[in-house]
């Protein structure tokens, strides 16, 4: 049969593309051959601007799917990280993440009262399940979840991406060893100007309103990011409170509706003495995280720029510093999300458990609720139950 050169040149260009896209997923394919893949549950800011730029510095796991409210974003995400449609799911067909088999991990990131129904629903479905702090906004909560992910047979784990961070890292290798002897008190703070940003009406655009609702968020600042502070006297000591005091304050009642505290100040008591003074608050920019001893300080302040408890963003590593009174430890400044995520792959993996398992978070919400209760009672002093 005799092929004419136009012929063969209007073929050639018909079965060219299709050959590229075969290659490209082809290439794809043997990118991710021995990662786990991740679904993310939530499409908003933190996923967009910190965990999807990270998965590609992961070793361990890539970016298979989405679980969203908004089908029209989720094929916007697909196109854009390379996911196949197929794994775009809705929050109220979640069950049927069961038939997906080239996703083994979901990352809730949906707001705090959500957790435990996106949880549940991931692990009912046979996935392994990372979630967003605070893990819940109630004890019975984080207990059905820890339930539902033992009875599938599945890890859950809570982001506390810290513990892996060089400077935290650091910070509790040397406090164990003594470096300020043995310690006496602590003040930790993470705060940010969530204020400053309702009163102004172009940054009231671009910030959480979901956190101004307490349904939602569990409660105000405590729950945003008072858990840092709380995690931070836990992990750098060693050790776990037995009783708080709390105390809110909300000055700008206009701004923060009855329920979402600007303020939450508080103490925490452990066994042997140990003090922690601790404040999440929306009213000022500032953190701080200073362990002291009778040799001495150690703190983590922020980079340049940087802060002491924040996240990477945009795939930049967020700058820390790590000071021994006023000698700096050199420590890497890495991306603490896809470090943290690699970890949770290894433990699925390896058939081991999580460091920052489901029952630590049910611990810190122990506490937390510790905390309210306190503050309820104008700062009475709160045992913890176990």
């Amino acid at each position: 049969m005799t092929i004419h050169r136009r012929s063969f040149l209007k073929s050639s260009a018909l079965a060219f593309p299709a050959v590229i896209g075969l290659s490209s997923k082809v290439r794809a394919q043997s990118a991710n051959e021995g990662k786990l893949g991740v679904a993310l549950c939530g499409l908003g800011g933190f996923s967009k601007q910190s965990i999807a730029p990270e998965l590609p510095s992961a070793k361990n796991v890539y970016f298979a799917g989405a679980i969203t409210g908004d089908a029209a974003k989720g094929r916007e995400w697909a196109a854009q990280y390379g996911f196949p449609e197929k794994n775009i799911f809705s929050y109220a067909d979640m069950a049927r993440l069961a038939d997906a088999k080239d996703i083994q991990i979901v990352h809730v990131v949906t707001p705090n009262s959500l957790h435990a129904g996106h949880s549940i629903a991931a692990a009912k479905a046979g996935k392994h399940v990372m979630c967003e702090k605070p893990m819940a906004t109630s004890v019975a909560q984080c207990e059905a979840m820890i339930a539902a992910a033992k009875a599938a047979g599945v890890q859950l784990g809570v982001s506390y991406r810290l513990h892996w961070e060089p400077h935290h890292v650091k910070a509790t290798e040397l406090l164990a060893s003594g470096a300020v002897g043995d310690l006496s008190n602590g003040s930790y703070e993470f705060s940010w100007g969530y204020a400053g940003a309702l009163a102004d009406p172009e940054k009231r655009k671009n910030i959480k309103h979901w956190l101004l609702d307490p349904k939602l968020a569990g409660g105000g600042a405590l729950f945003d990011t008072g858990v840092y502070p709380v995690q931070a006297a836990c992990y750098l000591t060693g050790k776990t409170p037995v009783a708080v005091r709390g105390f809110p304050s909300t000055r700008h009642k206009d701004l923060f509706p009855e329920g979402v505290e600007e303020t939450m100040s508080f103490e925490l008591e452990f066994a042997d003495g140990f003090q922690a003074l601790c404040r999440a608050s929306y009213s000022q920019n500032f953190h701080q995280c200073a362990t002291l001893g009778p040799k001495g300080s150690l703190e983590i302040i922020p980079g340049q720029p940087g802060s002491v408890f924040g996240q990477s963003g945009g795939g930049k590593p967020n700058a820390k510093r790590l000071m021994l009174g006023k000698k700096e430890i050199m420590c890497e400044n890495t991306l603490q999300l896809g470090v943290m995520l690699d970890e949770f792959a290894k433990s699925i993996t390896e058939k081991r458990s999580f460091k920052c398992s489901g029952e630590m978070g049910l611990r810190d919400i122990r506490i937390v609720e510790a905390i309210y209760a306190s503050a309820r009672q104008g700062g009475t002093r709160m045992t913890i139950a176990a």
